[in-house]
C-alpha cells in the first residue's frame, strides 16, 4: 500500500536531493507516482510556474456526471474540498513553502507551486532538454537518435513506485 508520506518522500527527494549526471536530460514534466488505492497520481515537476517546482495531484479514474442535453459533464469524483490545502500543510510541515495553488476542487487536478528551486543539477538537466538534441538541432526535443535517447536514459529517477 502506497502512502502519501512515502510518495512525498520519494518525489521531494528526487526534486531536491538527487544529483543528476551532467550528460543527462529530462523534460520539465518530471516524474509521477501513483496511489491507486486513493485514486490519485502525484506529479513532481522540477521547472514549472515561474521556473519553480510544482507538485500536482490528479484523479486517476474520473467518473463523469451527464448533465443532459447541454452535453456538459462534471466530475462525480473531483479532488476533495480542502485536499490541496491539506497537501500544502503537509509540504510546509516538511519544510517546503508554497508560492501558491491553482485548480483543485471541484476540478480533477490541482497544483502547488514551491518556493525553493529544484536541485541545480536537475534544473540543468531540464535546460539541456529544452535546448534539444545537439547532434540534430533541427529535430529539437523530438529527435530519436541514439545520442538523444541515451542522454534521456541517463537521468536518475526513483528506483520504483514507493510502497509501504
Amino acid at each position: 500500500m502506497t502512502t502519501l508520506a512515502t510518495i512525498l518522500d520519494t518525489g521531494l527527494g528526487w526534486l531536491y536531493d538527487t544529483v543528476q549526471p551532467d550528460d543527462a536530460h529530462t523534460s520539465h514534466h518530471g516524474i509521477v507516482i501513483s496511489d491507486p488505492e486513493a485514486n490519485r497520481i502525484y506529479g513532481f515537476c522540477p521547472d514549472g510556474a515561474q521556473h519553480r517546482p510544482v507538485v500536482i495531484v490528479d484523479v486517476i479514474k474520473v467518473e463523469w456526471i451527464d448533465n443532459g442535453p447541454n452535453q456538459l459533464q462534471t466530475p462525480a469524483n473531483p479532488l476533495d474540498i480542502g485536499e490541496l490545502a491539506v497537501l500544502v500543510k503537509e509540504l510546509q510541515r516538511r519544510g517546503y513553502e508554497s508560492s501558491g495553488t491553482w485548480n483543485g476542487h471541484p476540478s480533477v487536478s490541482g497544483s502547488i507551486g514551491l518556493v525553493r528551486p529544484a536541485h541545480p543539477t536537475l534544473v540543468a538537466a531540464v535546460d539541456r532538454y529544452r535546448r534539444g538534441c545537439t547532434v540534430h538541432p533541427q529535430r529539437s526535443v523530438f529527435c530519436d537518435c541514439e545520442h538523444w535517447l541515451a542522454e534521456g536514459a541517463r537521468i536518475v529517477r526513483p528506483a520504483a513506485t514507493p510502497s509501504a
